[in-house]
């Protein structure tokens, strides 16, 4: 088995149809079926099942394929890294749940500490894709938010993953609505006041309910809409009776719509209000694969982040870092 066959078995998978993945491999049918029957025969299964409209994955195909997926990804990226350090560039990638100063404090790593030449992403997606990132290298850290109870239940997600939660801070929840939301003028809300009211939240997929990036599971409310990005939880916000709960939002964009003062832009103003039923403060973290050495990049990045962090936390909040690691 060779990776160039395990990347026919994904361009297979991705065309449903072997004829339409031969053309976008400029290669022959034939050629392309004899590869993927290869690796059939020496995984002992079939992946696909080929009919006259095309094929569809078997149920082996499917778990197939996301290893398939993860093998060619570890190999791109090794191929990456030392090609890079070859050209002498820097490489310094994070994954981040939805978290504005997790973003604030890359830009300003980007800005300040980089060198002349570098390769570097920011990943913001939500809870397993950031797992997923760190776990397969593609990012060297994870930086997420969870309650003391998520980590318990994480505790099994992070032993799979081979990887390790390290706290920085702990910082209180909020709820964010419209300066125009009828409950705005409250000094806390509890989970009572917002029943009548739309939740926005990060859609998890079909992951467990502990994945959630909010303080509470949206099934806490009688009405839900989900959505995979803040620009988009910003603008439901923005523009009706929505709530969202959370640690933080994009404060610059609500910066400028504040020195502005825009006639008529009343409906893009946002508060944060204290979230009533918060028993204790959530943590905020890094994810690292067990072992791993922190890059110098990283450790500035960290340093950025908790400086960040502070501007967010409770008064005489402990900065010693904790780790939570993987249960065996």
């Amino acid at each position: 088995m060779t990776l160039q066959n395990l990347r026919y078995v994904i361009e297979v998978a991705n065309s449903r149809s072997f004829s339409k993945a031969a053309q976008a491999l400029f290669m022959s049918q034939s050629a392309l079926s004899t590869a993927v029957r290869e690796v059939e025969t020496e995984l002992g299964t079939k992946i696909f099942l080929r009919t006259n409209r095309g094929v569809t994955l078997t149920t082996d195909g499917e778990d197939c394929l996301k290893y398939c997926r993860e093998i060619i990804e570890r190999s791109d990226y090794l191929m990456s890294r030392y090609h890079s350090r070859n050209n002498s560039r820097a490489n310094f990638s994070v994954s981040s749940q939805h978290l504005p100063f997790a973003m604030r404090a890359y830009q300003e790593l980007l800005n300040a500490y980089m060198p002349e030449e570098y390769n570097a992403a920011i990943r913001e997606n939500n809870t397993s894709a950031v797992l997923h990132d760190v776990s397969s290298e593609r990012s060297e850290l994870g930086i997420a938010v969870f309650q003391e109870e998520q980590l318990e239940l994480m505790r099994r997600s992070l032993y799979v993953h081979d990887l390790q939660f390290t706290e920085l801070e702990k910082i209180n929840t909020f709820v964010f609505l419209r300066k125009l939301h009828p409950l705005a003028g409250h000094e806390s809300l509890s989970l009572s006041d917002l029943q009548e009211y739309p939740f926005v939240t990060y859609d998890q997929d079909e992951t467990p309910n502990y994945y959630t990036e909010e303080y509470c599971p949206y099934s806490s409310f009688k009405k839900h809409i989900h959505v995979c990005d803040r620009a988009t939880k910003m603008f439901v916000i923005r523009r009706s009776d929505a709530f969202s709960i959370g640690v933080d939002l994009p404060n610059f964009n609500l910066d400028i719509y504040v020195q502005k003062q825009v006639t008529g832009m009343e409906y893009a103003l946002l508060a944060a209000i204290p979230f009533a039923d918060q028993t204790q403060p959530v943590k905020v973290g890094y994810l690292s694969k067990n072992g791993h050495t922190l890059s110098d990049l990283a450790e500035v990045y960290l340093r950025l982040l908790v400086e960040q962090i502070g501007k967010l936390s409770l008064p005489g909040a402990n900065m010693k870092p904790t780790q939570l690691h993987s249960e065996s």
